[in-house]
C-alpha cells in the first residue's frame, strides 16, 4: 500500500522571486551605485574578506564600473561650479528631494505589502500542511490498526501461510517509514512557517516607520507649499517692483543718451581748446625763436645803420621816380587798352595778346619791380604756358605764372598782377636728379629755408616767399581794385571763376589761341583775381559755339554763369520792391533778398513766408527760378522757367497751409503716448553736430531747431515746451538732413503725424 502527498513549502522554498523580494524587504543590501539602478548589491561572499562590491549582478563588470565613476565625477565638478543657491532655492530643492525620496520609497513599501501578503498566503500553506499531517496521521494510525489487525488475522492465518505473514510485515514497515517521512517534511514546514512569521513582523514593523516618516514628509511638503505660496506672492510683488525699475531705468536711461550727447559736445569742444591752446604755444615758441633771431638781425643792422642811411635816401630817390614813372606808364596803358576793345572787331596777333595782357596786369611781363626788364626775348613780350593760383593772403591775390621761354622752369610769383619774386629748380652739378627748389624777391634777394639749403617743393617755396612779401607793403603801382560783381561773389564762385579761365588765360587748346587778344587779356586778368567790369563782361559774353565741346569749355561755361545776368533779372533789380497786390485777401510785396544776387524775399502782409532766386540747372545754360515756401524748397532745384512762375508756386503753397495754433507748454501732454514714443525714438537717431542741421541758417533759427531736438530726445522724462515744439512741428524736411537720411526721413514721418493731430484739414476752397 503506498500513498501520494502534495508539499506547497517545498515549492515557496525554490520560488527565485520570493527570495528576491524578501531580500530586498530587509535582509538585502544598498542599492548599485550604478545610475538609475535599483537592484541590490551582491552579497560578500562567505569566507571572503575584504570589501564588499558596491554594484548589482548586472552592473558588476570593469566597464559599468568605469561609467559610474565617470558620472560620479562629473556630478561632483557640476555641483562644485554650480552657485550656492538662494534660500528659496534650497528650499525648493529641498521639497522636490523629498518628493523624489516619496516617490522611489514608494515600489518599496508596494512591494513589503507584497510580501506580507505573501507570507500571509504562506500562513495558510502552513494550516493547510498542519491539516494535511492530521490526515497523514489519522492515515498512518488507521494503517496502524490496519496492520494489527492483519498481524493479528495473519497471526491466526500464520498457521494458514507464512507467504501471508511476510507481506504484512513489509506493509508494516512501508507504513511506518512513509509516517516518518511525512513527520519530517512536517517539521519542515513548521520551521519555515516560523520563520515566514518572523519576516511578516519584521516587515509590519518596517511599515509602521515608513508610514511614520510618510506622514512626516507630508507634514514637511504641507509647510513648503505653504512657503512657496507665500514666496510667490513675494516673487510677484518683487517683479512688480522690476517693472518699475524697468520702466525708470527706460527714463533714466534717456537722460543719460542726451548728456552723453552733450558730453561728447563738451569734450569736441575741450579737445578743440587743446588743440588750439597747443597750436597758441608752438606758434609762440616759433615768435620767440624768430624774434630771437630778428634781435640779432636787428643788431646787426643797427651796427651798419650809419653805411645804409645814405643808400637808402638815395634808393628812395630813384625809387619814387620809378614809382612815378610806372603811374605814368600804367594810366596810358589802361587808356591803351580801353580804346583797343572798343575798336578791335578781328583776330589779334599774338604779338598784341602779349601786349594786351601786360596792359592787364599792370606791369609788363619782363619787367621787375625795379622797373628793368631783364626778360624781354627778342624784343617780344611772352606768353604764360601755365598759371597756379594761390588765393589771397594778406588782402593781396597771389599766382605763380610759367612762360613759354623759361627754359630752366622759373616760375614767377605775381601779387595783383605785379612780379613780387620767383621760384626755380636746383640741380647739383652731377646727374639729373633735382634738388630742391629756390626762391628769390623780386630784388633778387634769397630766401632760404630754416636749417636747410633748399625748399623740398615749389609749393613750399612759393609759400616761404608769399610770407617774405607780406611783411612788406605792396607797392602803390599794384594796388588795382578787382571789379565789383567779380568781390560780391563767395569765395568757392571766385576760386572756381579762376581755376576755369586759367586754361584760357594760358590758350592750352590750340582753338583758344585764335581768340582776340582782349578776351585772353580778361581771362589772365580774372586768373590773377583782378578783372575790371569791362573783363567781366567780355568774359560772360562767351558762347559755346566759341568755345568749343571740350571739357575745360564746359568748366568754363559753367562757371560763367555766376556772370551772367539776363535783362529781365537787371531790370528787377533796378526796380528794387515788386508790389504783387492783393492775392486771397492778402497782401503780397517782393523785397530784394541781400544774400541772393537777382533773388527776392516773398512777404505777405509784412510776413516773410519764401523766396525766389534765379539759378542754373547741372546739365543746362538757360537761367532758371527756384523757390522756397517756409523753409521748404518747392520742386528740384531751379525748376521754374521765370520769376513769376516761381512766386505762383509760393502763393499756391501759402494757400494750403495751415498755420499751427497757440501751443501752450500743455500741448505736448495731448499728444498721443504711441506718438510722442515715435518722436523720442526717431529725435534719438538725429545728430546734431555733422551734415545739414550743424549749418542751417541763420544761427538763431538753428539754435531753436537744437534745443527743440534736444527736448524730443529728453521726452520720456520730461515734456517738450510750447514754443520749441511749434519749432518742432513747422521744421522743413530739407532742415532735418540730406534727402537720403533715414533717420532724418523717419524724423519728418513722426512730425508730420504729430502736426496733423494740432491743425484741421484744409477746406476744399
Amino acid at each position: 500500500m503506498s500513498t501520494k502527498t502534495v508539499r506547497p513549502g517545498k515549492t515557496a522554498a525554490t520560488d527565485e522571486w520570493l527570495a528576491r523580494k524578501l531580500i530586498e524587504a530587509g535582509f538585502g543590501g544598498a542599492d548599485c551605485d550604478f545610475p538609475k539602478c535599483t537592484n541590490a548589491r551582491v552579497p560578500r561572499t562567505e569566507g571572503k574578506s575584504g570589501t564588499p562590491t558596491k554594484f548589482c549582478v548586472q552592473h558588476n563588470n570593469p566597464r559599468d564600473r568605469q561609467r559610474a565613476y565617470r558620472a560620479r565625477k562629473a556630478l561632483q565638478k557640476e555641483q562644485a561650479a554650480r552657485p550656492a543657491p538662494v534660500p528659496v532655492q534650497t528650499a525648493v530643492a529641498r521639497a522636490v528631494r523629498e518628493e523624489q525620496v516619496l516617490a522611489s520609497l514608494l515600489p518599496r513599501v508596494l512591494t513589503a505589502l507584497e510580501t506580507v501578503q505573501q507570507g500571509q498566503q504562506a500562513g495558510a500553506d502552513t494550516v493547510a500542511v498542519a491539516a494535511h499531517i492530521q490526515d497523514v496521521t489519522t492515515t498512518a494510525q488507521q494503517q496502524v490498526q490496519d496492520a494489527e489487525q492483519a498481524r493479528a488475522e495473519a497471526v491466526e492465518q500464520a498457521e494458514q501461510s507464512a507467504a501471508t505473514a511476510e507481506q504484512a510485515r513489509a506493509e508494516e514497515a512501508a507504513a511506518v517509514l512513509e509516517a516518518a517521512c511525512a513527520l519530517g517534511e512536517t517539521g519542515a514546514a513548521y520551521a519555515r512557517a516560523s520563520e515566514a512569521v518572523v519576516a511578516h513582523a519584521a516587515l509590519d514593523v518596517e511599515h509602521q516607520a515608513l508610514r511614520a516618516a510618510h506622514e512626516e514628509e507630508k507634514t514637511s511638503h504641507r509647510q513648503l507649499a505653504e512657503q512657496h505660496e507665500t514666496l510667490t506672492g513675494a516673487h510677484a510683488q518683487l517683479t512688480a517692483e522690476h517693472e518699475d525699475l524697468v520702466g525708470a531705468h527706460g527714463r533714466l536711461q534717456g537722460e543719460v543718451e542726451s548728456l552723453r550727447g552733450r558730453v561728447s559736445e563738451q569734450s569736441e569742444a575741450l579737445t578743440q581748446l587743446q588743440r588750439r591752446h597747443e597750436e597758441n604755444l608752438s606758434a609762440l615758441a616759433a615768435a620767440q625763436t624768430e624774434n630771437t633771431g630778428l634781435t640779432s638781425r636787428l643788431q646787426e643792422l643797427q651796427s651798419h645803420q650809419g653805411e645804409l642811411e645814405s643808400k637808402n635816401s638815395a634808393l628812395t630817390a630813384r625809387l619814387d621816380q620809378v614809382h612815378t614813372e610806372q603811374r605814368r606808364e600804367l594810366t596810358a596803358l589802361r587808356e591803351e587798352l580801353v580804346a583797343a576793345r572798343r575798336s578791335s572787331t578781328a583776330t589779334d596777333s599774338p604779338q598784341d595778346l602779349g601786349e594786351a595782357c601786360t596792359s592787364a596786369t599792370g606791369v609788363q611781363a619782363g619787367e621787375t619791380a625795379s622797373g628793368v626788364g631783364p626778360d624781354e626775348v627778342d624784343g617780344g613780350r611772352r606768353r604764360p604756358v601755365s598759371m597756379v593760383d594761390l588765393g589771397r593772403h594778406a588782402g593781396s591775390s597771389w599766382a605763380l605764372v610759367l612762360y613759354d621761354d623759361e627754359t630752366d622752369s622759373r616760375w614767377f610769383l605775381l601779387r595783383d598782377g605785379e612780379r613780387a619774386g620767383s621760384v626755380e629748380p636746383e640741380y647739383p652739378g652731377y646727374g639729373t636728379s633735382r634738388a630742391g627748389w629756390s626762391a628769390h624777391t623780386a630784388n633778387l634777394m634769397p630766401v632760404k629755408p630754416s636749417g636747410a639749403k633748399h625748399f623740398t617743393g615749389r609749393d613750399k617755396a612759393a609759400a616761404a616767399l608769399i610770407r617774405d612779401c607780406v611783411r612788406r607793403a605792396p607797392s602803390p603801382a599794384a594796388q588795382v581794385t578787382a571789379a565789383h560783381s567779380f568781390t560780391v561773389l563767395d569765395d568757392d564762385t571766385r576760386t572756381a571763376l579762376v581755376a576755369a579761365v586759367i586754361p584760357l588765360a594760358t590758350a592750352s587748346a590750340p582753338r583758344w589761341a585764335k581768340l582776340p587778344a582782349t578776351v585772353r587779356g580778361a581771362a589772365l586778368s580774372t586768373a590773377l583775381r583782378i578783372p575790371t567790369e569791362d573783363d567781366l563782361q567780355q568774359l560772360a559774353g562767351l558762347e559755346a559755339k566759341t568755345l568749343g565741346r571740350s571739357k575745360d569749355a564746359q568748366q568754363l561755361l559753367a562757371a560763367l554763369q555766376c556772370l551772367r545776368l539776363d535783362d529781365e533779372q537787371e531790370a528787377a533789380q533796378d526796380d528794387g520792391p515788386v508790389d504783387l497786390g492783393t492775392i486771397g485777401g492778402r497782401e503780397w510785396r517782393l523785397e530784394p533778398d541781400p544774400h541772393s544776387t537777382g533773388g527776392f524775399r516773398v512777404l505777405v502782409d509784412g510776413a516773410d513766408i519764401g523766396a525766389v532766386a534765379p539759378g542754373w540747372g547741372r546739365k543746362s545754360h538757360t537761367v532758371r527760378w527756384s523757390a522756397e515756401h517756409r523753409r521748404r524748397a518747392l520742386g528740384r532745384g531751379p525748376s521754374y522757367p521765370d520769376r513769376d512762375a516761381a512766386v505762383r508756386a509760393v502763393t499756391g503753397a501759402e494757400a494750403v497751409w495751415v498755420p499751427l495754433p497757440e501751443l501752450d507748454d500743455d500741448a505736448f501732454r495731448r499728444i498721443p503716448a504711441w506718438q510722442r514714443s515715435n518722436l523720442y525714438g526717431a529725435a534719438g537717431r538725429i545728430d546734431l553736430r555733422r551734415g545739414r542741421l550743424a549749418q542751417l541758417q541763420p544761427g538763431a533759427y538753428r539754435r531753436e531747431l537744437h534745443q527743440a531736438i534736444g527736448q524730443a530726445r529728453r521726452s520720456a522724462t520730461t515734456m517738450i515746451r510750447g514754443q520749441h515744439l511749434a519749432v518742432l512741428l513747422d521744421a522743413a524736411r530739407e532742415d532735418l538732413g540730406s534727402p537720403s537720411s533715414g533717420p532724418a526721413q523717419r524724423l519728418y514721418d513722426a512730425i508730420r503725424v504729430v502736426r496733423e493731430g494740432f491743425v484741421a484739414p484744409p477746406s476744399d476752397s
